[in-house]
């Protein structure tokens, strides 16, 4: 066997390893333009990424998923030891390498959301935690994965809960600062004023006039000052995507938050004085009602059913404190209808005395 010179060895060498990684890339844009066909360019942030991660993108070409694997591993040992704000960064680099990992964009939103705002002591500092979490998925997780049912239904859920809930002790900040935000395009109710300046003001801020104004005459005079109708806004966009299981998931994401529209869903504060209240919007349950219906029909799953009571008993005893005593009887027989063979019939009488339905054992 003939020997070669170390530095004939060491050219072959380097000169299989640029065919190879030619040959990765081409591979790379082939695979990406069939698995991305159809899905807009992810928005570029070469100027923030760095240098090494610049060499791994441009580089690495179809070998960037192993890079994205290996910060991965990184990222669980992170969670693992509460490191919160180095899993920030590291979910960056993330979605850098692969932005349509709606994985790490979910991720790192419920990370900054979540786990870093709670470790900080003034609602000021929390509700800009909050904020970046939104911000990340409206502003730039969306854009890049446009169909993702997943992240609008992610998107919903902060709104629903992290910011329209009462766990968390700074919640008062997160709902004053939306409602704040929003009323400059309100009209007195809650509702959207469309106007042409109103529709350049909302696009900055990723909402659709027209959708909007579609949602509340699907759902009655949905009151934009408040989370829940936020949380509907985003989660009918994911069910339009939403394939299989995803399907419920994002009929749940719209529910629920329509049964908090109803239940608690106009406002009733003074933002003038900063005081956050809010009161029951009696025109989005019948809507919100019929929705459900639709769900339980399409999926009677014990947890939709369940929804659906809990949803029927507060209607029944609205209605029946505001004198309706039609529409509380017309609901009770709902009520009865959904749950039988599941719990035992209930009267009037004991739902308007704050009773629970007796389940059959």
């Amino acid at each position: 066997m003939p020997r070669f010179h170390p530095y004939v060895r060491r050219f072959v060498l380097l000169l299989l390893f640029a065919a190879l990684a030619l040959l990765a890339a081409a591979q790379n844009r082939r695979l990406c333009a069939a698995r991305h066909a159809g899905l807009p360019e992810a928005p570029a942030y070469a100027a923030q990424v760095p240098p090494f991660l610049n060499f791994l993108t441009v580089g690495l070409g179809g070998f960037r998923g192993v890079a994205a694997e290996v910060l991965w591993s990184r990222a669980d040992t992170l969670q693992e030891e509460g490191r919160y704000f180095e899993l920030v960064q590291l979910s960056e680099w993330i979605t850098w390498l692969d932005p349509h990992a709606t994985e790490a964009w979910a991720y790192n939103a419920w990370n900054m959301a979540y786990n870093i705002s709670v470790l900080m002591r003034r609602p000021a500092d929390r509700l800009r935690w909050v904020a970046h979490g939104i911000a990340l998925l409206r502003d730039r997780g969306l854009p890049a994965n446009p169909h993702s049912a997943r992240l609008y239904r992610e998107l919903a859920w902060i709104y629903q809960h992290k910011v329209g809930s009462a766990d968390d002790s700074a919640h008062t900040a997160y709902q004053l600062a939306l409602a704040h935000e929003l009323a400059p395009f309100l009209r007195p109710d809650g509702s959207v004023a469309d106007t042409p300046s109103n529709r350049t003001a909302l696009a900055a801020l990723r909402l659709d006039v027209a959708r909007m104004r579609t949602l509340e005459r699907r759902f009655g005079p949905l009151d934009w000052r408040m989370a829940p109708s936020h949380a509907i806004y985003w989660a009918s966009q994911g069910l339009a995507y939403a394939h299989g299981a995803e399907v419920l998931a994002c009929r749940r994401a719209v529910y629920q938050p329509l049964i908090q529209c109803a239940l608690a869903g106009r406002f009733d504060g003074d933002l003038a004085g900063d005081l956050y209240r809010a009161k029951h919007n009696p025109e989005v349950v019948c809507p919100a009602l019929q929705f459900v219906e639709e769900t339980f029909r399409e999926a009677p799953t014990p947890g939709v059913r369940n929804a659906y009571a809990f949803f029927l008993l507060k209607a029944i005893r609205q209605a029946q404190a505001a004198g309706n005593a039609v529409q509380a009887h017309d609901w009770l027989r709902d009520l009865n209808r959904v749950g039988e063979g599941f719990f035992r019939p209930m009267t009037l009488e004991a739902v308007v005395r704050g009773e629970n339905p007796e389940f059959i054992k």
